[in-house]
């Protein structure tokens, strides 16, 4: 019996790379008529990744090196289509087919529903469905009587062109647009509550992506990226900024070389949060007003699953609430992918996660038992947050591969109820293992060393 993996954008092609590797049968289906994802419909024609190529392509396919450091919607089209050609995965892609309902049936089996109206059993199914498209609209006080839309909608620059515009919203998408206004709109109002970090795409000349700090202590990160932001971007009070009232990492880092510079230039205004709205008037917390002929929403969007029962659905505002970053302990053959927000992006870690997701099926398979159940005696824990960075993923990939979680499946079918993984308190460096008492002891005196050259820099 088969497995269906649901869509065609980066993971689920890898996805598909991966089972058909392991010779896993599948079927593969996706809603529109090309593969590309949000890539293909959900970005405008005038967007760039914020990170480099090395961290945006497969770690079995690198981009072509004619392509540029930072890329564009038809670059990673091109890309996408070219990985799916050279391995072959497009035959088995269904193309304009939609899943509109699935449901767990006896026996540990899954029944998916089609729009055509037919159905399909199957073994498991692989949800890759993505987290940009079902778009959340702030909650604006008043009516606004002109032009609305969500940045969902935004596709090019002709629709600014002679506007006053203020966008909402201090994400990536919000900074672009804003600096698209500055160029060809009459008016560019950015308005959000909290300030963003901004972080630039490179320093020197070389994308933030290629920068490679090995051994780093994790307490020591927050003064490294401290000390990139002072020099790279300096203090928010330079821009009229207020200082964000949260960590760098808290929420997910703005990234933009040109809002800096247009703020610096005065062709794009800042106002902290709206206040009410009247016809084409919208007043700001300071009582400033503004009269606009367009409102673009820039808020995100929220985690969805249309075709998943209630019961299925396991989610905080943006967080899967899962185990492993994948899968739930109560349910077999439940495969989610690609749903979380990765710093730098997912491009490099989609090939080494779909090899994870093959080695939960084996193990499936093979135990009986819901992966989420192996992993969670692996110690693993309910996710708390959707932001992660590579370097922690990447951590994650290496201590689960089959062979760890076979060892786990057969103590655990053994002694289900009295076997616990042990943890130890010492860690190893090399061939010599340091008690947690000693690294403690190091922390400490490294800590304050630090903490006294941070004095010297006023950030």
């Amino acid at each position: 019996m088969k497995y269906v993996i649901i869509g065609a954008s980066p993971c689920e092609l890898a996805m598909a790379k991966a089972l058909k590797e392991a010779e896993i049968s599948y079927d593969h289906i996706e809603a529109d008529d090309e593969l590309g994802g949000n890539w293909l419909h959900g970005v405008y024609k005038t967007v760039y990744t914020d990170t480099c190529k090395e961290v945006m392509q497969y770690a079995d396919f690198p981009m072509p090196d004619n392509f540029p450091d930072f890329l564009s919607q038809s670059n990673m089209l091109e890309y996408l289509n070219q990985y799916a050609t050279v391995f072959k995965l497009k035959e088995k892609i269904r193309f304009g087919v939609k899943v509109v309902w699935i449901e767990a049936i006896e026996t540990n089996l899954w029944k998916v529903y089609f729009d055509s109206g037919n159905s399909e059993i199957y073994k498991g199914v692989v949800i890759c469905n993505g987290h940009h498209w079902d778009r959340k609209y702030p909650d604006l006080p008043g009516k606004f009587t002109g032009e609305y839309m969500h940045a969902k909608e935004y596709k090019d620059p002709s629709q600014l062109k002679n506007k006053k515009v203020l966008i909402i919203g201090s994400g990536n998408s919000a900074a672009d647009i804003a600096c698209e206004c500055a160029r060809v709109a009459d008016l560019s109002v950015l308005s959000f509550v909290d300030s963003p970090w901004i972080f630039p795409k490179s320093i020197m000349g070389i994308p933030l992506g290629r920068f490679k700090i090995k051994n780093c202590p994790a307490f020591l990160n927050p003064i490294l990226i401290k000390l990139l932001l002072r020099i790279s971007f300096g203090k928010h009070s330079y821009y009229n900024l207020d200082i964000p009232k949260h960590k760098p990492f808290d929420k997910h880092p703005t990234v933009s070389e040109e809002l800096p510079y247009y703020l610096k230039h005065g062709r794009i205004i800042v106002k902290k949060g709206v206040k009410d709205i009247s016809s084409k008037t919208v007043w700001f917390a300071d009582d400033s007003s503004y009269d606009f002929d367009l409102i673009v929403a820039a808020t995100g969007y929220k985690l969805s699953f249309p075709f998943l029962s209630k019961s299925l659905i396991r989610t905080e505002n943006q967080n899967l609430i899962c185990i492993g970053h994948s899968v739930s302990p109560d349910y077999k053959g439940l495969f989610f992918m690609g749903l979380q927000q990765v710093r730098g992006g997912v491009g490099s870690l989609a090939s080494a996660f779909s090899k994870v997701i093959v080695d939960l099926i084996r193990v499936e398979e093979e135990s009986g038992l819901p992966g989420g159940m192996i992993l969670q005696t692996m110690n693993n824990k309910i996710s708390s947050t959707n932001l992660y960075g590579s370097k922690e993923i990447y951590s994650w990939l290496k201590k689960h591969n089959y062979k760890s979680m076979a060892r786990i499946f057969f103590k655990v079918k053994v002694r289900p109820s009295s076997w616990r993984v042990s943890s130890r308190s010492t860690r190893t460096c090399g061939s010599i293992e340091f008690s947690s008492l000693v690294i403690l002891f190091f922390s400490f005196s490294v800590s304050i060393l630090f903490f006294a050259l941070s004095c010297l820099i006023s950030f």
